[in-house]
């Protein structure tokens, strides 16, 4: 004779709400996305990363969180969901690090630029597209591997005036 079927308590359902707001935000940059009028595609990578950063930006972050709160949060959410992944492509066009892109608008005097050039000089991670697309520069040059990179960025923060020399 089969047995009785399981019940709902037996399997629990897990409904995690920052998880389905973060899936949400990127369902809304993907249907509200204006792409250019041309017949093929935009290029993977910084091209894509850099339209969906613009399209998330322009929603409201609470009022009450700073921008400083805002960031922490998104680069905590960022690493934690991307570290494992080998797919540079999905990791900059995570919600989060567009997030932090979208941040900009709301930076004044350099606030934004300042905090991912700390968190590079802390923990140095591919932080490179998000500083292109805040500054509209590229200190990088194409035979600079990941640390001569970093470097550069943090050199050029530092002849700017955004960081303090160490």
């Amino acid at each position: 004779m089969p047995q009785n079927p399981p019940s709902c308590e037996t399997s629990p359902y897990f409904w995690d709400p920052q998880k389905a707001s973060r899936q949400s935000d990127y369902v809304y940059a993907r249907t509200r996305a204006r792409l250019p009028k041309r017949r093929h595609r935009l290029e993977r990578g910084y091209d894509v990363a850099a339209h969906f950063a613009a399209v998330i930006g322009t929603r409201r972050r609470s009022k009450e969180q700073t921008l400083e709160q805002s960031f922490r949060e998104h680069v905590e959410r960022w690493k934690d969901e991307t570290g494992h992944s080998s797919s540079m492509t999905k990791a900059l066009a995570h919600p989060s690090y567009l997030r932090i892109i979208g941040l900009a608008r709301d930076s004044a005097g350099h606030e934004i630029e300042r905090l991912i050039l700390r968190e590079l000089e802390s923990d140095p991670d591919h932080w490179f597209a998000a500083l292109n697309a805040v500054t509209g520069e590229d200190p990088v040059k194409p035979e600079h591997d990941f640390d001569e990179s970093v470097n550069a960025w943090l050199e050029w923060g530092r002849e700017k005036g955004i960081i303090e020399r160490s």
